[in-house]
């Protein structure tokens, strides 16, 4: 159920960076929105005696840039996409 709900959060970051003439910034401020709500998640991962592994936090970072790119950001820097993670 957590990884549906990671799926739906990338998911919706990927509609947000479709909106026309968006600003790097922009891309930057809705990537820090959407590491925020899966920071919140950790409780619940916590719960289950789980957490986002090495592995996982990659996975998440690179389908967030892949997002980004697919968007037309070709020139984002993926560390700085998801710089306020705590996973």
């Amino acid at each position: 159920i957590l990884v549906a709900e990671l799926k739906q959060l990338i998911e919706q970051f990927a509609k947000k960076v479709q909106k026309p003439a968006l600003a790097e910034q922009d891309i930057y401020r809705y990537a820090h929105q959407t590491v925020i709500e899966i920071n919140e998640m950790k409780p619940q991962f916590e719960d289950l005696d789980s957490s986002l592994d090495d592995s996982a936090a990659d996975y998440i970072a690179e389908a967030m840039m892949m997002v980004a790119q697919e968007a037309g950001y070709l020139d984002l820097e993926m560390e700085e996409l998801v710089m306020n993670r705590e996973w």
